[in-house]
């Protein structure tokens, strides 16, 4: 019983957006810190792939919105249901 309780969690809408999302951000901030790390240590010299990097940052926040916009939409749907099953 519990195994199916585990597997209907991973199964919810939003969570392959959710764990990428957050991938892509902590990506993006890897990059950031890449990107102002040359500044720090006296340099101008920027590394031209760690700048276009940098917009895993916001890709990651728009799919970590996308995932819990589903999340909540599925949580709301099943509300849903169970309210008109109970009235029948």
């Amino acid at each position: 019983m519990a195994s199916t309780d585990i597997s209907a969690l991973s199964r919810r809408p939003g969570r392959w957006f959710l764990r990428v999302g957050a991938a892509c951000f902590v990506a993006g901030l890897v990059f950031v810190g890449i990107v102002f790390l040359p500044f720090f240590a006296g340099s101008s010299a920027q590394p031209a792939l760690a700048a276009v990097g940098t917009m895993l940052g916001p890709l990651g926040f728009v799919l970590v919105l996308v995932g819990i916009t589903r999340q909540a939409r599925a949580n709301n749907r099943a509300a849903r249901e169970a309210l008109r099953a109970t009235r029948d």
